[in-house]
């Protein structure tokens, strides 16, 4: 038994949202998702930045108001004042049309795309993709990596595009190696302040020296030469990284309703697949397993045997989570 009561839950797309069925008692979600580190997909090993993110935070939101009036105000310019509001009037109706179609429950929620609608645990499983006896079993290296720009112009200051491309080239180094080179996944923010623009970067790693030898290859030792060499002319730019170690039994996760991040959001390659037309094809594993009953539903219990054995919140008593 792995943990206590689990549901395995099947195989599916990479387009399809994960949902839950009861096939056994031991457990992964997305368990059998075949894809090649080259795939595109929301389950991949690697960093995956949605783009979408980065003119918002390139600049504060009063230049972004600012901008708008500009333009605005050039549509008067140009247009007749009682058609240049109509612009503006449309995409305000239409936003404020579809938040009550969706707050009211008549229409889709798409905010909800990815989530997985239960209590789930990230349990990292062996190098060989088998999830182990014991809970949090697996020691875990994390790396925090970050950039900041304190200029004006954000992430469009002068430096920062190079320093994207550098950072490109290292995380398309990973995705090639993806299995083999320690590196488990990475979840990635950015953030606006009045100072300026800054991204992080958590990354999940099987080791301290699995960074290290990274660190020191040829593709992150020419981002730090690049860096060495313009490090004095690019002084409104910061860098920075922490790394922990996590041993095993001293860490835990859980997450509810949630899209996969973070730990939850890294998978692992199962290396037991049998041959198809003289290979075999890599198989990629979620960590994400049932936390809604058995030792993984509270805090103690994931953290192991020597913490606790699931019952510990029994006192408070039904969870909302079983079913």
């Amino acid at each position: 038994m792995h943990y206590g009561v689990h549901k395995h839950l099947p195989t599916f797309a990479k387009a399809d949202r994960p949902q839950v069925q009861d096939v056994g008692c031991q457990a992964w979600i997305g368990s059998g998702i075949t894809l090649s580190p080259q795939d595109e997909g929301f389950y991949r090993p690697v960093l995956t930045i949605d783009r979408r993110q980065i003119f918002p935070a390139a600049f504060s939101v009063s230049t972004w108001l600012l901008i708008g009036a500009a333009l605005q105000s050039i549509i008067v310019l140009f247009a007749p004042s009682r058609y240049a509001v109509l612009p503006a009037l449309l995409f305000l109706a239409l936003r404020i049309g579809d938040t009550t179609l969706i707050t009211w429950g008549w229409k889709r929620n798409p905010y909800m795309d990815g989530a997985i609608m239960q209590k789930v645990s990230a349990q990292v499983p062996d190098k060989d993709g088998k999830m182990l006896e014991e809970a949090a079993g697996e020691k875990v290296a994390i790396m925090f990596l970050g950039s900041r720009s304190n200029h004006p112009l954000g992430l469009f200051a002068p430096g920062f595009k190079d320093l994207g491309k550098h950072f490109n080239k290292m995380i398309a180094e990973l995705e090639k190696g993806a299995g083999d080179n320690g590196f488990l996944g990475a979840s990635y923010w950015l953030r606006r302040d009045s100072a300026g623009s800054e991204n992080v970067q958590v990354s999940y790693w099987r080791s301290v020296e699995d960074i290290h030898k990274f660190a020191h290859g040829p593709t992150h030792r020419e981002a730090w030469k690049w860096w060495d060499r313009m490090v004095k002319d690019l002084d409104h730019i910061g860098i920075n990284h922490e790394i922990y170690v996590a041993d095993k039994g001293n860490w835990e996760t859980i997450y509810v309703n949630f899209q996969p991040t973070m730990l939850g959001a890294t998978t692992y390659l199962k290396r037991n697949g049998k041959l198809e037309g003289g290979v075999v094809p890599d198989e990629w594993l979620s960590p994400l397993v049932d936390a809604s009953r058995g030792k993984l539903r509270t805090s103690a219990g994931r953290l192991g045997p020597k913490h606790g054995d699931g019952s510990e919140n029994e006192r408070y008593g039904s969870s909302p989570y079983e079913v």
